[in-house]
């Protein structure tokens, strides 16, 4: 069997690039191929981003029903009328099973003390204007559970995004460690 080699665009081993390209057609196949590398590799980080935060938005909704059970079998204890106590012993609730989330997935506790701070304080803020009688449009003491909540997601968020390399490129510390293979260092995160 005879193979024709005199025809445009093939060659001994198959198809060849047509001599007008000049290898335009491989570049282009191979900007194709790390596009949709990119493409996936940003999906991918969107994707811890986001499956970061709702892990932590369930951990600390765990906290706010063992909270809500304790107040309904042990009752409200002593100060729980003042706000900051209030809103102070909801976040630590929350913060509690959040951090032990964090940990569990292999943040270091200074991630996790960063995260519940950018929880804390943000939510803090709208409560101490209600405390203080400020007078704000849309705030009041009957506003404060939602507003303080939505302070408190858009604090975490935008820690998340300040350190967007630690929330979006998957687990770290010891544990990522042991599920790579990978040896133990001495060091602990």
């Amino acid at each position: 069997m005879e193979r024709n080699t005199d025809t445009p665009g093939a060659g001994m081993d198959g198809p060849t690039v047509p001599p007008a390209t000049g290898g335009a057609a491989e570049l282009a196949g191979m900007a194709s191929v790390e596009t949709g590398g990119r493409l996936r590799d940003r999906f991918l980080s969107g994707w811890r981003f986001t499956r970061h935060l709702l892990e932590m938005v369930v951990a600390m909704m765990v906290g706010m029903g063992v909270l809500g059970a304790a107040l309904a079998i042990l009752g409200e204890p002593p100060g729980y009328a003042n706000l900051f106590v209030r809103y102070g012993l909801m976040g630590a609730f929350m913060a509690a099973p959040m951090v032990g989330w964090m940990r569990f997935r292999g943040h270091s506790w200074r991630d996790s003390g960063e995260m519940s701070a950018a929880m804390i304080f943000p939510m803090l803020a709208p409560v101490a204007l209600v405390q203080m009688d400020v007078a704000v449009t849309g705030l009041s003491e009957g506003s404060l559970m939602m507003l303080s909540h939505v302070a408190m997601i858009a604090g975490m968020v935008a820690l998340m995004l300040y350190r967007f390399e630690r929330y979006a490129h998957g687990p770290h510390g010891r544990r990522a460690r042991q599920e790579a293979g990978r040896p133990q260092t001495g060091k602990r995160r």
